[in-house]
Formats: C-alpha cells, sequence, structure tokens
C-alpha cells in the first residue's frame, strides 16, 4: 500500500492475483522531466514509487483508497480524478466525489479497482485484464533500425502510473478511454527484442492483456483539473521486475538475510504486509555488528548500571623518594656524634622533616650515646634503623660548601 505522507488519506495498491503485492521502497531519488523547475519540484514532493515483483502470467489490478482525513462528507475537493497508466498507456479513469461520502456512513472509505482498460457503453461494455508477460531478449537482432523501435516501445514498460488531481464537479457522461491499437499493450511476438533495446534498464517483464469479458462500465464524468496538468494531488508510481532485476538493482539484496524490509502499510498492526508475514517469521535474527569504540561504550555503561567501578591504571612503577639536601654550618666530629635522631616522613612528594628546630635542641639534650632515627612510610607504619652513634668515623668529607656528610668505616 503505497502512501504518501502530505495527503493523508489517500493510498494506492498493486493487487496481484487479488492479493496486494508485496511493495519495496525505491532506493533512487525520484526524478521528474519538466522544463520548469518549479513544476519539477513540486512533483518530486508528490510523488511516491514503490517496487514489486513480478512473474509472467500473473493478473495484476490497481486498487485505490480515500477515506478520513482527506474524503468525507464536506470534503474540500468536488471531485478527485485519478487517471492511470501502465507502460506509459493511459488506461481509465476513477472517480471520487463528495456525494459518495454524503451517501455512505461516517468513516465510510470509498475504494475501486481498475483490472484493465474498457470498451463500449451499457451492457456492451468489456474489459481486458493485465497480465504480466516476461520479456526475452536475444542478440540476433541487429538492425539498427529495429533496435531503435524497439527501444522507443520499450521505454516506459514495467511501470504502473495512478495521477490523483483536483477537479470540478464536472457533467455525467463522456468518451471511454480507447487503448490505441499501435504502439499499445504488447503482443505475445512481440515480447522478443534485442538486448540493446533493453540494456542498462534490468526491465524483465511488460503488461499484456487477456481475453474481452463483460464488465459494468461505471461513472463516467466531463471534468477539468482546476490546478492544471502539471500539478496533481498525488502521483503513485509502481515499477516491476522480477526477482532477479530486483536483486541485480540492490532493491532486494542477494543475501536473504539482509533483505531489506517491505515497505510497511499503516493499516497492518505489526506494521508489515499480511502477505510477508509468515516469510518475515521463517527468517532468523541476524547479530549486528559492533566496533570496538560501540564495546567500550557499552562495557563502560554495563559497569556503571551494576555499580562495578573499573580499576585504577598502574604503572608498575615505584616511586622513587627525593631526598633534599640543606647546607648547614660546619660542625665537629662530636657534634655530629651527638646529633639528635631525626624523624622523617616518606611521601609522594619526597621526604620530610617531622621535628622542628627548638624540638631539635629539647631533643638533643635528653638524647642517649645510642640514637635513633625512625622512617615513617606513607601508611604511618614506622621503621625504626638503630644505628650507634658511637660507631668510629674514619673520614669527613667537605664539598666545599658546608655540607658534610659522614663516612662510615666498613
Amino acid at each position: 500500500m503505497a502512501i504518501l505522507n502530505i495527503v493523508d488519506g489517500l493510498t494506492a495498491s498493486i493487487l496481484i492475483n487479488g492479493d496486494p503485492a508485496v511493495e519495496y521502497d525505491d532506493p533512487d531519488e525520484i526524478q521528474v522531466e519538466h522544463e520548469n523547475n518549479a513544476i519539477r519540484e513540486y512533483q518530486i514532493k508528490h510523488t511516491v514509487s514503490k517496487y514489486i515483483e513480478s512473474q509472467s502470467g500473473q493478473k495484476f489490478s490497481i486498487q485505490m483508497k480515500v477515506g478520513r482525513p482527506l474524503g468525507h462528507a464536506n470534503m474540500a475537493h468536488a471531485k478527485l480524478t485519478m487517471d492511470v497508466e501502465v507502460d506509459g498507456i493511459p488506461v481509465w479513469e476513477l472517480i471520487c466525489d463528495r456525494p459518495w461520502f454524503k451517501k455512505h456512513p461516517e468513516g465510510a472509505e470509498w475504494e475501486d479497482v481498475v483490472a484493465g482498460p474498457k470498451d463500449n457503453k451499457g451492457k456492451a461494455c468489456t474489459t481486458r485484464e493485465f497480465l504480466f508477460l516476461k520479456i526475452q531478449t536475444s542478440s540476433d537482432i541487429t538492425k539498427s533500425s529495429i533496435i531503435k523501435r524497439q527501444k522507443a516501445r520499450m521505454e516506459k514498460k514495467g511501470t504502473i502510473v495512478v495521477k490523483v488531481y483536483n477537479s470540478t464537479a464536472g457533467r455525467s457522461g463522456g468518451p471511454t478511454i480507447v487503448v490505441p491499437e499501435k504502439d499499445g499493450f504488447l503482443q505475445r511476438h512481440e515480447a522478443n527484442v534485442s538486448e540493446k533495446a533493453v540494456k542498462g534498464t534490468a526491465k524483465s517483464h511488460a503488461a499484456i492483456l487477456g481475453k474481452a469479458k463483460k464488465t459494468a462500465r461505471g461513472p463516467v464524468f466531463r471534468t477539468k483539473k482546476k490546478d492544471g496538468e502539471d500539478y496533481p494531488v498525488a502521483i503513485f508510481r509502481f515499477i516491476y521486475r522480477d526477482l532477479d532485476a530486483l536483486k541485480q538493482m540492490h532493491v532486494i539484496s542477494r543475501d536473504p538475510s539482509s533483505s531489506p524490509p517491505p515497505s510497511s502499510p499503516t493499516g497492518s498492526p505489526n506494521g508489515s504486509p499480511a502477505t510477508s508475514s509468515a516469510s518475515a517469521a521463517a527468517i532468523p535474527p541476524v547479530m549486528p555488528t559492533f566496533s570496538d569504540k560501540m564495546v567500550l561504550e557499552m562495557y563502560a555503561l554495563w559497569q556503571k548500571t551494576n555499580g562495578v567501578h573499573p580499576e585504577p591504571k598502574s604503572n608498575n612503577k615505584r616511586k622513587v623518594p627525593k631526598v633534599k639536601k640543606e647546607n648547614g654550618e660546619k660542625r665537629g666530629l662530636n657534634e655530629v656524634a651527638r646529633g639528635p635522631a631525626k624523624k622523617l616522613k616518606v611521601d609522594k612528594n619526597g621526604v620530610i622533616d617531622l621535628i622542628s628546630d627548638g624540638e631539635e635542641e629539647e631533643e638533643a639534650a635528653a638524647t642517649a650515646p645510642e640514637q635513633a632515627t625512625d622512617v615513617v612510610d606513607a601508611e604511618g607504619d614506622a621503621e625504626v634503623e638503630s644505628r650507634h652513634a658511637g660507631r668510629d668515623v674514619s673520614k669527613v668529607s667537605d664539598d666545599g660548601k658546608g655540607l658534610f656528610v659522614p663516612q662510615r668505616r666498613r
């Protein structure tokens, strides 16, 4: 079911053997040929394009529906006329008018189907149903005039277009659309064409007409398009190809597991066409692929959600404390030996002297001959290294800057 977002309440579908065809979004941008840029931009904005699969011998028809919010008893358009073209050939005009909604209950939905072109009037009216015919290509056709003629004939094959217009109420009656015999629908014997006639188009089928049978003619009116031919309310375009051609054009992926999903009609509860629900259920889900960055981000999110704190980074390098050397007054050997014990603290900033100058003087008087140096690490555990101050000192070195370093005998 093709839907144009800017015209809510208007839909178009292709029925194949009576059932809605599975539709695929057109991967290409909408192309409109017109010399006027404003008209071209307008038509691009008001066009929706879909692909459908075709098989030789299948019957097909075009179904149009109008409902709320577009269609109702007081709708703005007196009539909506719908010009239907198959393979570039006008085949019929559908009419949805305001009086129809006035005659039906509130919320009713108008719909009509074109199964083929109609001929004659009244009880003599007949129709010929649309069918898909496989196009056969040949490399034996080499005459340039034949190739040129076939190429022109095949140019619009494989397309179904419906243009919806805002039209006047008009008058009842009018001529029936007549399908031309020459340059009309293909005959079966014309389905064999040169490869060059369809080169680069991936065209696989064309429409032909079945046998004539009686049908009701339906309403016919003489109307005028209020906004002109170039400004339709909506344009629905369907492109039909066989399965191989759809894969060749990348409309359907060659890998079944990664095929693009059919377009979703709004009327389906699960957003998928009814005809494709069974096949979609049979396709197993595909695990998505993630980049390394995505994996790290998801892992970090999992840690945060579950209260897991990442371990701090460690460079496995032991920090060596920096010992600060200070210049002081020259002292004799006895003064060096009797000096007070030092209390040092080692932390990340280096070594800190924990005794002030005043404390050193008080402690020097009470210090026993055997002194101890306490070294406190960053965790508060004290490691006491006892050294006898009375050991023989063999040499005192003076570097000339007032710094004395006692050299002990080994």
